[in-house]
């Protein structure tokens, strides 16, 4: 992907969350967008 693209990952209760994570990671560059539903938030 290249800088200024957006990558918008839904759900974070399998592989979403950790997807999101190594993104950013190897794509700093690139905005992640993490879509998720929780009835509580919390910040881990």
């Amino acid at each position: 992907m290249n800088k200024g693209d957006k990558l918008v990952i839904i759900g974070c209760s399998g592989a979403g969350g950790p997807a999101a994570m190594l993104s950013k990671k190897l794509m700093p560059d690139v905005d992640v967008t993490l879509i998720r539903k929780e009835d509580f938030f919390i910040v881990r």
